[in-house]
């Protein structure tokens, strides 16, 4: 009677703790912006031309848990939880804070490519 119970209790352990693991290495979700145009792009003061096309998709991997979005003075408020990114859409063009380089990546929308 004794050893099921030590079994049981030891099954029991080593599930609580995968299940901890399992929740503690969850890294969250990437945000996709699809069809971001990237406007008149310029290097000090002059405009760069060549590129393939001005519609990219960014790609923002902070590790989203949580995405709350709002609206104020014609600007849309992405925030991303628990990273602290936030993302403003306006007239004036997309902005990003609180990340990193290396986390945005930004891909070329082949499918409008003109051959």
């Amino acid at each position: 009677m004794r050893f099921s119970i030590t079994v049981n209790i030891c099954f029991i352990t080593l599930l609580l703790v995968f299940m901890l693991f399992v929740t503690a290495c969850s890294a969250g979700s990437d945000v996709y912006l699809e069809n971001v145009s990237i406007g008149n792009v310029m290097v000090e003061g002059k405009p760069v031309t060549g590129l393939p096309t001005q519609t990219v998709n960014i790609v923002i991997k902070a590790g989203a848990e949580k995405i709350l979005i709002s609206q104020s003075n014609g600007k849309t408020i992405i925030k991303l939880q628990p990273s602290g990114a936030v993302i403003t859409s306006s007239n004036e063009g997309i902005s990003f804070t609180g990340v990193k380089p290396d986390q945005v990546e930004i891909k070329w929308n082949t499918d409008n490519l003109t051959r």
